[in-house]
């Protein structure tokens, strides 16, 4: 294997185990969703996924900041892994929320969005399982293209969530608890659907 080939697969690897570790973030995620409130122990499992992943973004960053050769772009390379982080950021924004704000049954459009998240999280980890042949195989932009679909639908059930939630509900305290909740989980599904992005950018300038 030649130096140059041997550099960039370590980047393959990062995105591969960083995607990895995300999607498997939002299987406890999604989890602890579908169980609450007998499964609030299990938030730091959430909390250890993300230090986890700030810890292989961070390795992946000085990667970059040290190699000269690099498989595309440094801009997407920066922004692929900030954005895969961001995603298991938004969960563990979440997963603390959940106790912070003493939070007594979960709504099922908040179980609806941790489906959503943890199906666009598999995709993606799915789609960076192809990544390092993303010029020719097709997997790469069925997966980009599926990600997008589910992002679509986060915003369906985010718009019926709020509307629920203001129609149903008089105590205004707990309306902010679930506004801000179910606005996370949106902009984390959104994250998704940014990785998504830029590995748009990333075919369109390596076409």
């Amino acid at each position: 294997m030649s130096r140059v080939r041997k550099i960039e697969n370590q980047f393959y690897d990062k995105f591969i185990e960083l995607a990895r570790e995300v999607a498997a973030c939002a299987v406890t995620f999604d989890e602890i969703t579908h169980d609450w409130p007998a499964s609030k122990s299990r938030i730091q499992e959430v909390k250890d996924y993300e230090v986890k992943c700030d810890a292989i973004m961070r390795e992946t960053l000085t990667l970059l900041e040290n190699s000269f050769i690099t498989p595309f772009d440094r801009e997407d390379i920066n922004m692929l892994v900030r954005e895969l982080d961001h995603i298991a950021d938004g969960m563990d924004n979440v997963a603390a929320r959940f106790d912070l704000y003493d939070i007594d049954g979960m709504r099922p459009e908040a179980v609806q969005m941790a489906d959503l998240i943890l199906r666009a999280s598999q995709e993606l980890s799915e789609l960076f399982d192809h990544f390092e042949n993303f010029k020719k195989d097709p997997v790469v932009r069925e997966k980009m293209h599926t990600v997008g679909t589910i992002e679509d639908e986060g915003d369906t059930v985010s718009r019926q969530a709020l509307a629920t939630l203001f129609r149903e509900n008089t105590d205004a305290i707990e309306v902010l608890k679930w506004k801000s909740l179910i606005d996370t989980m949106e902009a984390t599904v959104d994250s998704c659907k940014s990785v998504a992005n830029v590995i748009r950018s990333v075919l369109v300038k390596n076409a």
